[in-house]
């Protein structure tokens, strides 16, 4: 398995298990109308901390294991895998961020009114929350794209 393909393991594996918590308890929050700012920002910093620390730390072990690799430049095939992960990922998310927009728009008056104490908070956390979400699923696919690709040229 080549480094790159290291790489997108660990991001992989790494995003799965860190941002699934986050959004299941943000998304369960919502729901449950106990939506509270300060405890979505600190979940957020813990898991974004959490996420750098754990990818970070991996992939200089992967490093440190296989330091002939970690070098060398992207050969013609690692370049195409990469222009094709990156093609899929920035169409998938041209097409999330509007739905994800569009959906939040019509759903305003909703969240409004389901979050009397702090409608604006409320809107907005989500929206924020849901253009993340877009990135992370984004970014997932992308590397998933990395591994599929490396797999079938193994």
């Amino acid at each position: 398995m080549s480094f790159r393909e290291k790489n997108a393991w660990i991001a992989v594996l790494t995003t799965l298990a860190v941002w699934i918590y986050y959004f299941a308890a943000f998304w369960i929050d919502v729901f449950g109308r106990q939506l509270d700012g300060n405890q979505v920002l600190t979940r957020f910093l813990i898991c974004m901390g959490i996420s750098l620390v754990v990818m970070i730390g991996l992939n200089i072990a992967t490093g440190v294991m296989t330091p002939k690799n970690i070098d060398t430049p992207p050969d013609e095939l690692e370049r195409q895998i990469e222009a094709r992960a990156d093609r899929i990922g920035f169409k998938l998310l041209e097409a999330l961020v509007p739905l994800g927009l569009i959906g939040g728009l019509l759903a305003t008056d909703t969240i409004r009114s389901a979050f009397p104490a702090d409608p604006a908070g409320s809107v907005a956390l989500i929206f924020a929350n849901g253009i993340l979400m877009a990135f992370v699923l984004t970014e997932v696919v992308r590397e998933t794209v990395h591994i599929v690709s490396f797999r079938m040229t193994a």
